[in-house]
């Protein structure tokens, strides 16, 4: 989130849109919950092209074109972050994922196969379809460049190959990305991980960021563009922060250390557990907790009022 101008925490704070439904209301409350919370200093705002069938980029394209087109913010202003690897559907033209997948990629050569499925998710590291997404994606956003473009969940596909398999896969979308910050359609990349950060034990979902990032600098000569990692972050799984299963320079040390001794900005999301934190804690202790160890957080939310009241708390 480094183009963030607020001030304080704020800068810490960015919106996510990945909660809620379809619905043409929810719509309605996310686009004047982002402009809320933009008005209100919130700068960054976090979404990805399956959310809600496209209808998350759109509506921040909407309220974010809107503001810009006030006057009330510049674009230079906003960090927007937005995610691709999973197969998406578009609910305003009717099509489920499959149908996408049937009308929209395997005319420009992507097949189900693909891609790699994890429990109805399918995620692929095929550099066309990132192509594909990330041309839909600055449609429905409105803009000519994303600040961060993550690939996501890609412990799906990694869980299916081999760990050289994976470092061919990843190296050649690395080197796609590398081009796309050429061509201007996006400042920086990152990892949007999730199954190995909730489940760091389990092997089938391990990813060496050292490696990653090395691969990242070596097709760059050192000028890597790979700069974030996303990792679900709060009281019930601090294990990002906590277990030690990755690596720098040959020292064991946790996934939030060693993407910091590499310079990677660490952004947690789901920071309130999904609601179900509040079991066990107050929302200030959960904000307080998920900032203490990470660089920045996403809250979801298109509810005023509680943006609001995570405003008057930091």
């Amino acid at each position: 989130m480094t183009k963030n101008t607020g001030s304080g925490n704020t800068a810490k704070i960015g919106l996510g849109t990945h909660l809620g439904s379809f619905s043409i209301e929810d719509s309605k409350q996310y686009i004047d919950a982002i402009t809320f919370a933009v008005i209100n200093g919130v700068t960054a705002i976090d979404t990805a092209i399956n959310y809600r069938g496209m209808r998350s980029e759109k509506d921040v394209g909407k309220a974010v074109n809107a503001l810009i087109s006030s006057g009330a913010v510049k674009r230079e202003d906003i960090t927007i972050a937005s995610k691709a690897g999973l197969l998406f559907g578009d609910i305003t033209s009717g099509r489920n994922p499959m149908k996408c997948l049937h009308e929209v990629l395997e005319p420009k050569g992507i097949r189900l196969n693909d891609f790699c499925e994890y429990e109805g998710l399918y995620q692929t590291l095929n550099p066309d379809f990132y192509e594909t997404a990330l041309q839909i994606s600055l449609q429905n956003l409105e803009i000519d460049m994303l600040d961060i473009h993550y690939i996501h969940l890609p412990e799906i596909t990694r869980a299916k190959l081999t760990e050289t398999e994976f470092d061919e896969q990843i190296a050649k979308l690395f080197a796609w990305y590398e081009e796309k910050v050429k061509d201007g359609k996006i400042r920086f990349y990152g990892l949007a991980l999730e199954l190995c950060a909730l489940e760091p034990e389990e092997e089938q979902w391990y990813i060496n960021i050292e490696k990653a990032d090395c691969l990242a600098r070596e097709l760059s000569n050192g000028d890597s563009h790979f700069k974030y990692i996303q990792i679900p972050y709060n009281i019930q799984y601090p294990y990002a922060a906590t277990v030690q299963n990755q690596s720098y320079k040959g020292e064991n040390c946790s996934l939030v250390e060693a993407a910091h001794r590499m310079g990677l900005n660490v952004i947690g999301s789901k920071p309130l557990c999904g609601g179900e934190g509040f079991e066990k804690a107050t929302l200030e202790e959960m904000i307080s907790f998920a900032l203490n160890g990470v660089d920045a957080i996403n809250v979801g939310s298109r509810n005023q009022e509680h943006i609001q009241e995570i405003l008057d708390l930091i």
